[in-house]
């Protein structure tokens, strides 16, 4: 079995790891958040069922006991009343988010057919030699040297900085570019969207703030129960979020290692790549600038990592820059022996 056989047979596997692990906690995160809605709507419900129920009794003379009934089953309230709350306190909001940052991504520069058509060109052609429609392409006025693919297939935006245009040379841009173009032509970003949803639910269901000291004073049984829900909801969401953040930088790492072979093989040169993430490689730091979660979390759709500590460890996003230059060199080494053997035939 050659090198490269193997490399796909570790990336194939690795992916089907990172797919299983995130099936399993997405589900477990799904409970969770119907669990915390459900039991919010549970306490919501109490007083409207005692209200109506003390209401209704002068006229019946007797008890329903709607009341006791829902007081004494809050799991199964938490859950009748849980799953159709799920998409309205969480799934919708966490959609919408990652929308309005792929609108910001996609609005952050000028088109490049204005301001810069021989990168807008080099973009169409390595897109018929994919086989896909043409994305639409930015160039957005930033000095740090960042790339980024968004969508899927048919409706693709890629976005590259003045820093990152100005930092390689033409053919190191193109091989950047064709990186960018598998991505878009393997549908990574739609993947990555799908799989950063359970982690952002997470977050989203173990936001909220302790509960005010007030509370205790007015009412000390609903500031303890408050305060153990929260602690509970905070500590199961940070497990949650950690094997979330594992996976999908297990799926990542994986996603770049395949847009590179894609990229070496458009463009027939693995050394340019290798060239290009040698030299961006260099110019990484840490930002200074606060970001938001779901941007912080978008940094696996950059090329490289923000920062160079986010290449280390089991929640790296991205292979280490070695890792990958050892990769195309392999790549570089299959294509040298092909040609040599097509010689000697």
């Amino acid at each position: 079995m050659n090198l490269g056989r193997r490399m796909r047979l570790s990336l194939a596997w690795r992916m089907l790891a990172a797919l299983a692990v995130l099936a399993v906690v997405s589900l477990v995160v799904a409970a969770t958040a119907i669990l915390a809605g459900g039991l919010l709507a549970w306490l919501a419900l109490l007083p409207v069922v005692y209200a109506l129920e003390t209401l209704l009794l002068p006229f019946s003379g007797g008890s329903y006991g709607l009341f006791w009934s829902v007081l004494t089953s809050p799991l199964r309230v938490a859950v009748v009343a849980g799953i159709p709350l799920l998409p309205i306190l969480y799934y919708r909001p966490v959609r919408d988010e990652i929308r309005a940052f792929r609108a910001e991504l996609g609005e952050a520069g000028a088109p490049a057919t204005e301001t810069h058509p021989e990168l807008a060109n080099r973009t169409r052609r390595l897109a018929q030699q994919a086989d896909i429609p043409e994305p639409d392409t930015y160039v957005a006025d930033r000095q740090r040297a960042e790339s980024y693919a968004v969508g899927g297939r048919s409706n693709g935006t890629i976005i590259v900085t003045t820093g990152l245009v100005s930092a390689l040379s033409g053919d190191e841009l193109e091989a950047v570019l064709a990186h960018e173009i598998s991505h878009l032509a393997n549908g990574d970003s739609r993947i990555t969207n799908l799989v950063l949803v359970p982690m952002l639910v997470a977050e989203r269901v173990g936001s909220d703030d302790p509960p005010s000291r007030e509370l205790l004073v007015r009412q000390p049984l609903g500031y303890l129960a408050h305060v153990g829900l929260w602690a509970l909801l905070t500590a199961v969401t940070a497990v949650q979020r950690l094997c979330c953040q594992f996976g999908i930088a297990t799926l990542s790492r994986g996603r770049e290692l395949a847009a590179d072979r894609g990229a070496a093989e458009l463009t027939g040169s693995p050394g340019t790549l290798v060239s290009a993430l040698e030299t961006l490689s260099d110019r990484r730091s840490r930002p200074s600038e606060d970001k938001r979660t779901w941007a912080k979390s978008a940094s696996v759709l950059d090329i490289l990592p923000r920062d160079a500590s986010a290449s280390r460890g089991p929640f790296r996003t991205h292979p280490s820059t070695e890792t990958r230059i050892a990769h195309l060199e392999t790549l570089l080494r299959e294509q040298v022996d092909g040609g040599r053997n097509a010689g000697a035939a």
